[in-house]
C-alpha cells in the first residue's frame, strides 16, 4: 500500500482474518489431543509399574530356583508371598510390593488409592496393587501369590 507515495508494511484485513481462521482451526484439532495426554500419561505409569513388578516377580523366582532359597519369604513354589501365607492380607501385600520393587510401598493399604495415586488390597491368593490418581480410570495390577502370574486390568 502507498500513502504520499512510500510504501508502508503490514498486513492486510483479509490477511489477519485468514491467518486467525487458521490458528482457530489448528487449535479446535490440538486442544483434545492434549486433553487426553493426563490420562495417557497416568497408564504409563502404571505399565511401566507393572513390568517393573513382574520383572521383579520373576527375577526373585529365579533367585529361588537357582538357590533353593529367596531373599524375601516366598510360598513353597517360590513366588514372593510377603509376611505369611495365603491368604494374604493389606499387610502381605505391602510386604510383597516393598520386596518386589525395594521401594517405600503406597501409602494407603486398602482397595481406594491414597495422595500418591497408589493402594494395595489383599484377598486370598491375590494382591491387587491399586493406581487411580485424579478420578482418572482404575488401572490394577493383580498378582497371584500361588502362581507368579502378574496381570494388568483397567476398569
Amino acid at each position: 500500500m502507498k500513502i504520499d507515495g512510500k510504501r508502508h508494511g503490514g498486513f492486510t484485513l483479509i490477511e489477519v482474518v485468514i491467518v486467525i481462521a487458521i490458528l482457530g482451526v489448528l487449535a479446535a484439532i490440538a486442544i483434545p489431543r492434549f486433553i487426553t495426554l493426563d490420562d495417557e500419561a497416568h497408564d504409563a505409569v502404571a505399565r511401566a509399574t507393572h513390568g517393573g513388578f513382574a520383572s521383579g516377580v520373576n527375577i526373585l523366582h529365579a533367585e529361588w530356583q537357582a538357590r533353593g532359597s529367596s531373599s524375601v519369604t516366598v510360598s513353597p513354589t517360590g513366588w514372593p508371598i510377603g509376611a505369611g501365607t495365603p491368604p494374604v492380607n493389606n499387610a502381605d501385600c505391602v510386604a510383597v510390593w516393598t520386596d518386589v520393587l525395594t521401594s517405600p510401598s503406597p501409602r494407603n493399604p486398602g482397595f481406594v488409592a491414597g495422595a500418591d495415586g497408589w493402594g494395595i488390597f489383599g484377598a486370598g491368593n491375590l494382591c491387587f496393587f491399586v493406581y487411580q490418581p485424579d478420578n482418572t480410570p482404575w488401572r490394577f495390577i493383580r498378582y497371584n501369590v500361588n502362581t507368579g502370574l502378574v496381570e494388568y486390568i483397567t476398569l
